[in-house]
């Protein structure tokens, strides 16, 4: 138990912190400290000590002899070892494989991120790529890519892929991001999307107030429109968004790597219908 105290001190929440406290505050603590490695680590130690103590209060309890509960707990720490390397080994070869492809495809005009519990065993959506190309026949390439994060947080491979996503969200260059609605709160308020307003022509597009997604993000004091639901337009037919059975809310990902082609898209996605 002082293991677990000391895992909520470094996050410097209280013992009683909600799972929604400690994910926003390990998100933000995350974000603070990509650039310092040691306290990076103590972050995600204590992060995982957290989780992992909810996880195993919400298990079913048994009655084990001392033998079969020691092998079970080093069975948990065996399989999430495993797993943590095979994501892990997975990512590196998804990183080498993009590069050896780059090689031989057209130079990239914008990405596409979906965020949020958008499931895809390779990590794209070749649908929606086809259905934004269709929108801008003079452009050679628009990326999908797919960050999955599940609903909720129920094993190890669960944490890995939130995790996963994270690491996505910190690391890569994005442009466009499409979220489902808990994803698109948590991020808004963190400051991760480019405020809508700050669009030259944001007024002049007319966009339904009851689609406009507005938030408070971390170190401002006002309410700001960062997002747009597009929830059920053309668009998105056939893909993974449509399928999912989530909101799909459009945001521009601040400072996106293209940034002028990210707001034509953008003013493009939500002036249709």
């Amino acid at each position: 138990m002082d293991d677990l105290k000391k895992a909520y001190e470094t996050l410097g929440l209280p013992e009683d912190a909600s799972r929604e406290q400690v994910e926003q505050r390990y998100f933000l603590l995350l974000k603070k400290a990509r650039s310092r490695q040691v306290e990076l680590d103590e972050i995600n130690r204590a992060y995982k000590q957290i989780i992992g103590h909810e996880a195993e209060k919400d298990a079913p309890q048994e009655k084990q002899s001392k033998l079969s509960y020691f092998f079970y707990y080093y069975k948990i720490h065996v399989i999430a070892a495993i797993l943590i390397i095979l994501v892990t080994a997975f990512t590196v070869k998804g990183c080498i494989d993009r590069k050896n492809e780059e090689a031989n495809k057209p130079p990239l005009d914008v990405t596409v991120t979906m965020y949020g519990n958008y499931f895809s065993f390779d990590g794209s959506d070749p649908k929606l790529s086809e259905n934004l190309l269709r929108l801008m026949p003079e452009w050679k390439r628009i990326d999908v890519g797919i960050a999955y994060v599940p609903r909720e947080i129920k094993s190890q491979e669960d944490m890995a892929m939130q995790q996963k996503a994270m690491l996505t969200l910190m690391t890569e260059k994005l442009d466009l991001m499409v979220l489902d609605e808990p994803n698109f709160d948590l991020l808004a308020k963190q400051g991760a999307f480019l405020p809508l307003d700050s669009l030259s022509d944001w007024p002049e597009l007319n966009i339904d107030a009851s689609r406009v997604r507005s938030a408070v993000a971390e170190e401002t004091t006002a309410e700001r429109p960062y997002g747009v639901d597009m929830t059920g337009n053309p668009v998105f037919q056939g893909s993974i968004a449509e399928n999912s059975g989530e909101k799909t809310i459009l945001a521009i990902r601040a400072q996106p790597a293209h940034p002028e082609k990210a707001e034509r898209l953008f003013r493009l996605l939500v002036s249709s219908r």
